[in-house]
C-alpha cells in the first residue's frame, strides 16, 4: 500500500470506535457514562489483534484485548451471528468489576471478520459497599457481581439469567440495564460500520490490508525505540496502605530495559499480592506500560496492536501487578495503576529527564457512594488533581492524568432569577426566595 492508502484505512478503522463511543455516551444512562465518559471502544480482527481504538480511557483499552483472548478461548468455534459476549472477571481480561466488557462476533459470508467491543464503568454491580469498590475487601467475591465470559446475547436475544442477577444483585437495576443495552447498541453500530467496510474493500483485501496497517504501526514505534539509546533502568515506590484498616508500605519495583528496537519492563521485586483490593489484574500492569510505551515513543503511531509489539512484560504471578484469583482488584485497577505509571517514569527519568513528568498525583481520588432506602441509587466519581511537573512547563492543577481521562465541559452563562409569584389564583404561589 502506497502511503495515501494507508492512512486512508487507518483513518477508516479509527473512526469506528470513535462513533461507536459517541452513540455509547448519548444512549447511556448513567451519569458515569453519559457525563464522564467512563467507557472505551475498540475494534479488533478475527483473531484478536487490535485494530484500533478510541482516544478513551487509557486504562481500559490496553486491558481490552486480554477480554478478546478470553472470549475467543472460551467461544471456540461458537459464536454466531448476533451474540454479544460480556465479562468484568479480572481474571479473565477484565480490570475490575465495576468494568463491564461486551464483545461483538462479526461475521460476513458465513465466517468471523472481526470484533467490535466496549468497557463501561458501572456505578454499582453489587457487593459488600455501594459503588463496588469496598476499601475493606479481601476477596473478589466482596466487590461485586462476578461475570466470567458468557453470552449476553444469545442470536440477537436477551438471557434471562443474566438480567435477573444484575436485577438482583446490583443497585438500581434499572439504569445498569440500560447501560447495558447502551453498550449493546455501540456494539451493534461498530459491526454494521465494520461490515460496510469488508463490503467496500472485499474480505480477503481488507484483512490483507489490516495485516499491513499493524507492520507500519510496529515500524514506526520500533523506529522510535531505537531513538533512545540502550541500556537498563530500575525504580521503586510504595503504596502507603493496603485498604482500609492496612497501613503496611507495599513496593512497587519496576526494572526497564531499552535495547535496539524493543523494550522490556519486568517487575521482579514487588511485594506479594495482598489482602486487600489495591492488587493490580495483569492486564492492568500491561496497559499501564503500553500507555508510558506510547508516551516516550511515537504517540502518532496508529493504535493497533502493533504499536504494542515491541514491548514485553514481565510479572512473578501471585505479586501485587499479577495476583491470583479470589485476590481483591478493585483499587489496584485506579490506584495501582498510577503509581505503577509514576514507577516507570521514574525509572525512565535518568535516560529521558527532558522528557518524562515528575511523579503524579499517583491516585484517581476515587469517590463512591450510594444507598439502597428509601431509593436506591449509586454515584461514581473520580476527582481531579495535580499533574507532575514537565521539564519544559509546569504541572496542571485540577486535570485527571495518565490512566484515567475524563473531559467535563466548564459553562457558564447568565442566571435568569424570577422573583414574581405565580398568578392571581385562590392561593399565593411560592417564588424562588421568600418575601417579608
Amino acid at each position: 500500500m502506497n502511503p495515501a492508502e494507508l492512512e486512508i484505512l487507518r483513518t477508516a478503522f479509527a473512526f469506528i470506535p470513535e462513533e461507536m463511543g459517541v452513540a455509547l455516551q448519548r444512549s447511556a444512562y448513567s451519569p458515569n457514562i453519559k457525563e464522564r465518559m467512563d467507557a472505551s471502544c475498540a475494534l479488533f480482527d478475527e483473531a484478536g489483534r487490535m485494530l484500533s481504538q478510541a482516544e478513551h480511557i487509557p486504562v481500559h483499552l490496553g486491558s481490552m484485548p486480554a477480554s478478546v483472548a478470553a472470549v475467543l478461548r472460551d467461544f471456540p468455534g461458537t459464536l454466531r451471528e448476533g451474540d454479544q459476549v460480556i465479562l468484568n472477571d479480572p481474571y479473565h481480561g477484565g480490570t475490575h468489576l465495576p468494568d463491564v466488557t461486551l464483545v461483538r462476533p462479526v461475521f460476513a459470508r458465513g465466517g468471523l471478520i472481526g470484533f467490535a467491543a466496549n468497557r463501561a464503568h458501572h456505578a454499582d454491580i453489587g457487593g459488600i459497599a455501594p459503588g463496588s469498590m469496598p476499601a475493606d475487601a479481601e476477596r473478589l467475591e466482596d466487590e461485586g457481581l462476578v461475570l466470567e465470559p458468557q453470552k449476553f446475547l444469545d442470536r440477537g436475544r436477551e438471557r434471562a439469567h443474566v438480567l435477573d442477577r444484575f436485577r438482583h444483585e446490583t443497585l438500581n437495576p434499572e439504569e445498569r440495564l440500560g447501560d447495558l443495552r447502551a453498550q449493546v447498541a455501540a456494539n451493534e453500530l461498530g459491526a454494521r460500520r465494520l461490515l460496510e467496510l469488508a463490503a467496500n474493500r472485499g474480505i480477503a483485501r481488507l484483512r490483507s490490508e489490516a495485516n499491513e496497517l499493524l507492520d507500519y504501526a510496529e515500524r514506526r514505534v520500533r523506529a522510535a525505540i531505537r531513538t533512545l539509546g540502550r541500556g537498563t533502568w530500575s525504580a521503586e515506590d510504595f503504596l502507603e496502605s493496603a485498604g482500609s484498616r492496612r497501613t503496611r508500605r507495599i513496593r512497587i519495583r519496576a526494572e526497564i530495559t531499552i535495547g535496539g528496537s524493543g523494550v522490556t519492563v519486568d517487575f521482579q521485586g514487588t511485594d506479594r499480592q495482598v489482602a486487600g483490593n489495591v492488587n493490580a489484574p495483569f492486564a492492568v500492569t500491561v496497559s499501564a506500560t503500553y500507555y508510558v510505551l506510547r508516551c516516550i515513543t511515537d504517540p502518532e503511531a496508529p493504535r493497533n496492536e502493533g504499536a504494542y509489539r515491541p514491548v514485553r512484560v514481565f510479572a512473578e504471578e501471585g505479586s501485587l501487578v499479577h495476583p491470583r484469583p479470589p485476590a481483591a482488584v478493585a483499587a489496584g485497577n485506579v490506584e495501582t495503576s498510577q503509581r505503577i505509571v509514576d514507577v516507570l517514569f521514574l525509572a525512565l527519568a535518568v535516560p529521558l529527564r527532558d522528557r518524562v513528568p515528575a511523579q503524579s498525583q499517583g491516585t484517581m481520588n476515587n469517590l463512591t457512594m450510594g444507598a439502597s432506602r428509601p431509593r436506591p441509587f449509586s454515584y461514581y466519581e473520580t476527582i481531579a488533581g495535580g499533574e507532575g511537573a514537565l521539564p519544559y512547563r509546569p504541572g496542571m492543577s485540577g486535570v485527571h492524568t495518565h490512566m484515567t481521562k475524563v473531559t467535563f465541559e466548564l459553562q457558564s452563562g447568565d442566571v435568569i432569577v424570577i422573583e414574581t409569584p405565580g398568578g392571581g389564583g385562590w392561593g399565593r404561589a411560592g417564588s424562588l426566595r421568600d418575601r417579608p
